[in-house]
């Protein structure tokens, strides 16, 4: 167990001088200072301090948790500079590599068997980042090319990014609840509001199965509705869904 804690400090260490070299780079090109890449770079710093120390003696979960939390925030600007630009046709290209960097921490769990505390944590992490993304509250002051464009401002989501996070999100509480229901730490509440639902945000222990269902809902709402041309699949989501509808504790 503690090699492979160690294996995975030494992996989380390598990814964050990575991620910093990344940020450094979006911060020379911006000109300006960035909340979000200030906070990305001081998580990271934080991060390579830990790793420095005995690696025997790191704690895998605290080094993954900034690990994620920079991600978020790195990746979160660059997909706002996309929304800025309006997605330029090269953008294609920087999507994918988002969805790399965003895909690194599921990768070190999966690999490592470290299954309960970090899906809950990277559930949770998500759900802050999709609630952060405010709706629009449509009104004569705000104006819209077509009610498409209207429903999803309306619902509070800007990017294919976001949708991918939704999706995510609902696919490890597909895994959670499948492998990890009896095994949550205690006394750990997340935010189960999901940003432009009709239904106030509240904290609880983590229900695997509503989170993921009203993530999913929402996600198969938007992709057959206002992105219905854009041919999102759904059809891994309907299949989460079904097996939600007929699980039973």
């Amino acid at each position: 167990m503690a090699a492979a804690g160690s294996s995975v400090v030494r992996r989380v260490e390598e990814l964050g001088d990575l991620a910093q070299a990344h940020i450094q780079q979006l911060s020379e090109a911006a000109g300006e200072d960035d909340h979000f890449l200030i906070r990305a770079s001081a998580a990271l710093e934080k991060l390579k301090l830990l790793c420095g120390e005995d690696k025997e003696c790191s704690n895998p979960s605290n080094l993954l948790e900034l690990y994620t939390q920079a991600i978020l925030d790195m990746t979160y600007f660059e997909e706002n500079k996309l929304v800025d630009e309006d997605f330029p046709e090269d953008s294609s290209e920087k999507v994918k590599e988002l969805i790399s960097f965003l895909s690194e921490p599921e990768i070190l769990v999966k690999e490592n068997n470290m299954h309960p505390k970090y899906l809950i944590d990277g559930i949770s992490y998500l759900i802050q980042m999709l609630n952060f993304r405010c709706p629009i509250q449509l009104n004569e002051g705000v104006s819209f090319q077509d009610l498409d464009t209207a429903k999803l401002l309306s619902e509070g989501i800007f990017s294919d990014i976001h949708l991918l996070a939704m999706m995510y999100s609902g696919e490890m509480c597909y895994w959670g609840l499948k492998h990890c229901a009896d095994q949550q730490p205690e006394n750990h509440e997340v935010d189960t509001g999901v940003s432009g639902a009709s239904y106030a945000a509240y904290k609880e222990p983590l229900d695997f199965r509503e989170v993921g269902e009203k993530i999913l809902k929402k996600y198969v709402s938007v992709c057959e509705g206002p992105l219905k041309e854009q041919e999102w699949n759904t059809t891994n989501a309907k299949q989460i869904l079904n097996f939600f509808q007929h699980h039973t504790n």
